[in-house]
């Protein structure tokens, strides 16, 4: 698996498996590029629709989890794994975006 290291002034390197980083680069409006830059400019639109995307999936999570809940009190459903959510895996972006956002420097990805 490749790996695909996000860079910024503004903090330290995060890495994350391409296939994580591709999903999020989708959501912030960013070709599937090897390479690439969120710049300053670009960055509160960025941050606005990754934030909306982990709201939205929140809510996904919580119509599910109470309809978890009711099947399990008609004895309809067994508890299954929960996957990792978008939520943690754009965690550590949304922060670095915050703290670009605040120096006002660009973001950059790369392999």
């Amino acid at each position: 698996m490749a790996l695909i290291v996000f860079r910024s002034k503004a903090a330290g390197e995060i890495y994350m498996f391409a296939e994580t980083a591709h999903r999020l680069l989708e959501i912030i409006g960013k070709a599937d590029t090897p390479r690439g830059v969120v710049t300053a400019e670009q960055i509160p639109d960025a941050l606005a629709r990754l934030v909306a995307a982990v709201e939205a999936e929140k809510e996904q999570q919580a119509d599910a989890a109470r309809g978890r809940e009711d099947a399990e009190k008609r004895g309809d459903a067994s508890a299954g794994e929960r996957p990792i959510s978008l939520s943690q895996r754009a965690f550590p972006l949304i922060e670095m975006l915050r703290a670009a956002a605040k120096r006002k420097v660009d973001v950059t990805w790369g392999v």
